[in-house]
């Protein structure tokens, strides 16, 4: 099927089987499941759990390179097929939910398992303590406070993207491309896909919506890489229009996480099938056999 599950963190919020459900789920499908850099289960764990099924890996690129490193190590590892850097979460978008609530998962020590079961992290961990003449019982407030220094960094560039290909020899799709130029740039730099994606419009209020981009940015890029779409996806009929409108893969997001908080792993593959069997009924009523015949034809402006 043209679809991909968006990573999704803190998936621990909605069931205690968090990502593992997920992935067991997706891979009930044939679906690829991207692990999120903010997980609850470390990346290991979610693979074993689904040895056959396809899985990529989103960074989040911290302020450590010896952590993102290790971190696109573990993930080629452990058999994930491609990475996905996100690029627009650097700094956290005004979530007035979040900050009326004074709310964060994060500072509560949830979803960050990709950072307690990493090496490096647990290193960089032990020498806060030991700076701190702490002892073991300080090391869950001080894996808070690592995460919070090292999370992220606002001054990534474009020619920092080489330092990737060092670390990995997957695949590596850019996450967050929002104008043509932006595209134009991730070809330059040797990228092997974008992603556009606003982020679910949890960054920037009053974001240009994903699916007013897309068609510029097809355009620009012309069949040479292939594009991921995510933000809005809430059925198979809005696939259909990413899919005609330029999308080669339809990431879905925020729907699976509703499964997930109803019925677990049950409720996030009932989300994805609802997904795929309305796409294939959309495309039947539209006179397409095939998800290749959708294209501009197929739709029409309003």
């Amino acid at each position: 099927t043209p679809f991909v599950l968006a990573p999704l963190g803190v998936m621990e919020m909605l069931d205690a089987e968090a990502d593992v459900a997920v992935a067991r789920a997706a891979a009930a499908l044939g679906v690829p499941y991207t692990l999120s850099n903010q997980a609850s289960r470390p990346m290991e764990e979610v693979v074993a759990a689904t040895p056959d099924a396809p899985h990529w890996f989103q960074l989040y690129w911290t302020s450590s390179d010896e952590l993102n490193a290790s971190l696109l190590g573990r993930a080629e590892a452990s058999g994930c097929e491609a990475i996905v850097i996100t690029l627009d979460t650097h700094l956290f978008g005004w979530r007035t939910r979040d900050l009326d609530l004074a709310y964060s998962p994060f500072s509560r020590g949830l979803g960050i398992a990709q950072y307690t079961s990493d090496p490096v992290f647990a290193r960089l961990v032990r020498e806060r303590v030991q700076a701190a003449g702490g002892s073991a019982d300080s090391v869950p407030a001080a894996e808070v406070e690592t995460f919070q220094s090292v999370f992220s960094t606002p001054t990534l560039t474009w020619g920092d993207l080489a330092k990737a290909r060092a670390w990995t020899t997957l695949p590596i799709i850019l996450k967050g491309i929002m104008h043509p130029d932006d595209a134009t740039a991730a070809l330059d730099a040797g990228v092997d896909g974008v992603w556009v994606s606003n982020h679910g419009g949890r960054q920037v209020d009053q974001s240009v919506p994903t699916l007013a981009a897309l068609p510029e940015i097809a355009e620009r890029l012309g069949g040479r890489v292939p594009i991921v779409f995510d933000s809005g996806i809430r059925g198979g009929a809005d696939a259909a229009i990413a899919l005609a409108l330029g999308a080669s893969v339809v990431a879905i997001a925020r729907p699976y996480a509703y499964g997930l908080a109803i019925a677990g792993q049950a409720g996030v593959q009932e989300v994805v099938r609802n997904h795929i069997a309305e796409l294939e009924i959309t495309m039947a009523l539209a006179g397409h056999t095939s998800v290749g015949q959708l294209g501009t034809a197929s739709v029409r402006a309003v």
